[in-house]
């Protein structure tokens, strides 16, 4: 393996080869300091990912006759995760690693004026990567000084997607603008359904209203309910 020795120095001095600064993974959080959290080190890699929720349905044949098939129906998409590893490393300067690492555990405190941890806002330079909350964190500490102050140490974080309103509903809109029809489950309220086909529980009365509901609390399993479309 050939390693350059002229991105070794930039990386290490935190320029890059033409002579500019090296820009560094940055996480900005709700009612922080002016200044973010920097990485000591750009990570070599990061993780996005992103699942959707479809539920099988078996079709019955012509005159309630044995199952002819089955079919996926779509529900919703769930929020992005996002994972990544930073590594620390203070040997040289022989300083406690944990003057880094305990910038990124304080994410997961509850903070008093907000009442939960912070919305989290991690840039790369111009790359907007991620915004979310912090769902885990891993310290691994690997390198001690004489006197068991720890000068290495890997941090693995992972983060969910969080999304202004606004910006979900119009995402979801999409998803829900054509009028449908689903049948109720055991356990299903007017307001769990509408989570499930609008993203959002309080446009329950949407759908009792198109179903002529009186009382949503008396929903039978089996009915079959029309999902209107949103109006935007």
């Amino acid at each position: 393996m050939t390693i350059s020795k002229a991105r070794l120095a930039a990386d290490l001095l935190g320029v890059d080869i033409g002579g500019g600064e090296l820009e560094r993974l940055t996480i900005t959080y709700e009612s922080a300091p002016s200044d973010p959290i920097r990485a000591l080190f750009n990570p070599n890699e990061i993780s996005l990912s992103r699942s959707l929720q479809w539920e099988q349905q078996r079709q019955l044949g012509l005159g309630g006759e044995a199952p002819s098939g089955t079919r996926a129906r779509f529900r919703y998409v769930d929020a992005e995760t996002f994972s990544i590893e930073l590594f620390f490393d203070t040997y040289e300067s022989r300083k406690d690693v944990r003057r880094h690492t305990e910038q990124l555990a304080a994410l997961t405190v509850v903070n008093p004026n907000l009442h939960r941890p912070p919305i989290c806002q991690l840039r790369w330079g111009a790359f907007d990567i991620f915004t979310g909350v912090l769902t885990s964190l891993a310290q691994r500490f690997t390198l001690f000084l004489e006197d068991g102050t720890p000068v290495r140490a890997t941090v693995s974080c992972s983060f969910l997607e969080s999304v202004p309103t606004g910006r979900a509903r119009s995402r979801e809109l999409h998803s829900a603008d054509v009028t449908k029809v689903r049948q109720v489950r055991r356990g299903d309220t007017l307001q769990s359904i509408a989570a499930e086909e609008y993203n959002d529980p309080r446009l329950w009365r949407a759908i009792a209203t198109a179903n002529s509901i009186v009382n949503p609390r008396q929903l039978a399993p089996g009915t079959v309910l029309t999902i209107p479309k949103l109006q935007s």
